[in-house]
């Protein structure tokens, strides 16, 4: 009998459920004290899936979901619709037997379309002057 420590690895499906039920008791509690708790949880089940399973499709699906929730803690903005909706598109990506480039691109955009900022790191070239005033 092996006296080594066995690690069991969660699978990304495991993970991606418990993405979903931290979703779903986030939009249940949206705007409430608790939401805090569950946003936690969902932010460290998110970095388990970037960490374990970086070249997933969804993977950059949820990392897009995950810059526009926690970007200056920007989760407490989003509304009930909004994170059920980011729940349902999550839920239909698990479903699928094959997620395409174009399936990745398109969620990312539906999460934009349900108001989602999933690029909120981005710099606005036209607000950037030089010191004599000039747009550079």
């Amino acid at each position: 009998m092996s006296t080594e420590p066995t690690v069991l690895e969660a699978s990304s499906i495991e993970i991606t459920k418990a993405i979903l039920v931290d979703l779903q008791k986030l939009s249940l509690s949206s705007g409430e004290p608790i939401a805090a708790v569950y946003a936690d949880s969902l932010l460290r089940v998110m970095h388990d899936l970037h960490d374990f399973y970086p070249s997933y499709p969804y993977t950059e699906v949820i990392m897009a979901l995950h810059d526009a929730l926690f970007f200056q803690n920007r989760w407490i903005d989003y509304t009930k619709t909004q994170l059920s909706g980011a729940c349902d598109l999550i839920s239909s990506l698990v479903s699928r037997v094959e997620i395409t480039n174009v399936d990745v691109e398109d969620s990312i955009l539906a999460l934009e379309n349900l108001g989602f900022d999933t690029l909120p790191f981005g710099v606005n070239f036209a607000e950037i002057q030089d010191e004599n005033g000039e747009e550079q």
